[in-house]
């Protein structure tokens, strides 16, 4: 499945005639469709794998299951022709013992043949013949015996080739062509379509040009999953500043890794070092110092990525950008904020040090 990154901000200048009314596409939404169109489709790549697999055992079974049969009439038809090759034996042994020795027979002589009118020759050519269908039917035993094992290797061999047969039939355009034909898995696909449309076109309008920089931050914001700040928060650490072209946004994230966004002020740049807690106190708003849980003691910038990484080596890596990130010289000029905004921001001034 396409991974959708966020837009690049650029300090542009907007298009002339861009429209100020833009349609914000719903990420999370879009990202719900998306996963839920791939867990459709692997449900689909899967049952065919399983049914993949149960056909090349039921065909092996199957052929077992007449080799088996081939055997039972092949032991059937030795123990037929034994029977009938130890009766013609018996009775060539009684007119000519001294021809029948342990496991061959003798032809009998010309002069024996003539004495008995024929009899001798019939009696061992028939013992002869008998003994020929008993190595036959034998012969057909061991080749049956043979390719049950044979039989075995073949089915590892098909059960090991399985994996790469149900990728090249999954990845087929006939097969997709085929399960995409499905009601339920029409209808998904038509909007995950519908959503990559969408990517392509702004990106072709933004490689034109032709977006102006407040879609382009309320696209990001969206695909980030970043809100205007919201009162009470706790555990607040500006982590970043956005820029669309004149407008600069400080980006701050709680302890739930929610990102706020707040109008760029370069009073707050002294506060970019510590974790505070927004208040809000009937119409007025109030900032403190954030404390750790059931301690009077500040929550320090490290414990926030500590507690916003689950691995140590991540939230160190993050810290350290943080360190540089606070270092950076910055010449904004104050971005225009609402009177909710202003609130905050003052609130949160009240806190630098005289």
């Amino acid at each position: 499945m396409t991974v959708f990154e966020p837009t690049p901000i650029t300090d542009t200048p907007p298009p002339a005639g861009a429209s100020a009314e833009v349609a914000i596409p719903n990420f999370r939404e879009d990202e719900r469709l998306f996963a839920r169109y791939e867990a459709m489709l692997q449900r689909r790549i899967k049952t065919f794998g399983m049914e993949h697999e149960s056909s090349i055992r039921r065909n092996a079974s199957a052929k077992r299951d007449e080799l088996r049969e081939e055997l039972a009439k092949a032991e059937g038809e030795h123990a037929r022709v034994s029977a009938l090759a130890a009766t013609a034996r018996e009775a060539y042994r009684k007119a000519f013992p001294r021809h029948v020795k342990r496991t061959r027979l003798v032809e009998p002589t010309m002069v024996e043949n003539l004495r008995s009118l024929g009899k001798a020759k019939k009696l061992y050519l028939a013992a002869h013949e008998a003994w020929l269908a008993v190595e036959h039917a034998m012969s057909a035993i061991r080749r049956i015996e043979h390719n049950e094992p044979q039989l075995e290797i073949e089915l590892q061999r098909a059960l090991e080739r399985a994996p790469d047969v149900i990728k090249d039939v999954t990845e087929s355009e006939e097969w997709l062509a085929e399960i995409h034909a499905e009601d339920d898995l029409a209808e998904i696909k038509a909007k995950v379509d519908a959503i990559v449309a969408e990517r392509d076109g702004y990106t072709a309008r933004l490689a034109a040009g032709a977006v102006g920089d407040a879609e382009r931050r309320l696209r990001a914001w969206a695909q980030q999953g970043v809100k205007p700040l919201a009162v009470p928060a706790a555990g607040l650490l500006f982590v970043r500043v956005d820029r669309y072209g004149e407008a600069a946004y400080f980006i701050a994230r709680d302890v739930r890794k929610q990102l706020y966004a707040l109008p760029y002020d370069r009073r707050l740049e002294p506060l970019l070092d510590g974790v505070y807690d927004l208040e809000k106190n009937g119409t007025a708003f109030a900032a403190r110092v954030s404390r750790r849980a059931n301690s009077p003691l500040q929550l320090t910038v490290r414990e926030h990525f500590q507690m916003c990484f689950d691995d140590e080596a991540a939230a160190q890596l993050a810290y350290q950008a943080h360190r540089e990130f606070i270092k950076q010289p910055r010449s904004f000029a104050a971005t225009p904020c609402d009177q909710r905004e202003a609130a905050a921001i003052a609130a949160l001034v009240a806190l630098v040090p005289a």
